[in-house]
């Protein structure tokens, strides 16, 4: 099946949704570049975990830089003609920043992105893993001992239901959602056939991808 030539390629979904693994397999099935977030690297994200309130701007902050790095990445790849894979939206911090800012604090945000950031890549195609509750959180059991308790209480819903009202709304780029309580994308080949399907036949700006879809 012939996909059309999209040069940016985004995977999201919220904590345990497997956006970095899928965004791993379409690197190489595309030969692309792979850009990862690294929130490993940043150096205050646990101290957010433990005091949000006193690290929450800085945590933001450290992720902006980062950002800011991958941007100029994705452009550089663009113009030497390189196809790129993203296991994250340069605009995600309009998910998080609403959360675990106060009012104050992310007026300050907002104004440093614009100074550090005022533009950024488009995605020529986003694709949104959506998973319901109960999965997300059997998918995080399934992780390394305590995982779940790095996170403040009721964080982890919060961002969820953020993730879902955000894509709702999103029309920045076309978009593909996908259902993740019934598909696989990394363990089952019939699934991962079924979106690359979906991505060579996709029209319009929105495509709803599920085991009953008919690509």
């Amino acid at each position: 099946m012939a996909v059309p030539k999209l040069r940016y390629i985004v995977v999201e979904g919220s904590i345990a949704s497997g956006k970095s693994a899928l965004s791993e397999k379409l690197t190489n099935y595309f030969s692309a570049l792979l850009i990862k977030e690294k929130p490993e690297e940043n150096p205050f994200l646990l101290d957010f975990y433990a005091n949000a309130t006193n690290h929450a701007l800085a945590a933001q902050l450290s992720f902006l830089m980062q950002r800011e790095e991958a941007g100029r990445a994705i452009l550089e790849a663009d113009a030497n003609n390189q196809r790129v894979v993203s296991d994250f939206l340069l605009e995600k911090d309009k998910i998080f920043v609403p959360i675990v800012l106060g009012e104050k604090e992310e007026k300050l945000y907002w104004q440093i992105k614009q100074k550090v950031q005022p533009t950024y890549p488009t995605p020529d195609l986003l694709i949104y893993l959506q998973a319901s509750d109960d999965v997300l959180k059997k998918r995080l059991s399934k992780r390394e001992k305590n995982y779940q308790e790095l996170f403040p209480q009721g964080y982890i819903e919060q961002i969820h239901d953020s993730y879902r009202h955000f894509f709702y709304l999103y029309q920045h780029a076309p978009m593909i959602i996908a259902n993740t309580d019934e598909l696989d994308f990394v363990g089952n080949e019939d699934h991962f056939g079924l979106l690359i399907d979906a991505i060579a036949n996709m029209q319009g700006s929105k495509l709803y991808l599920n085991l009953n879809t008919n690509a």
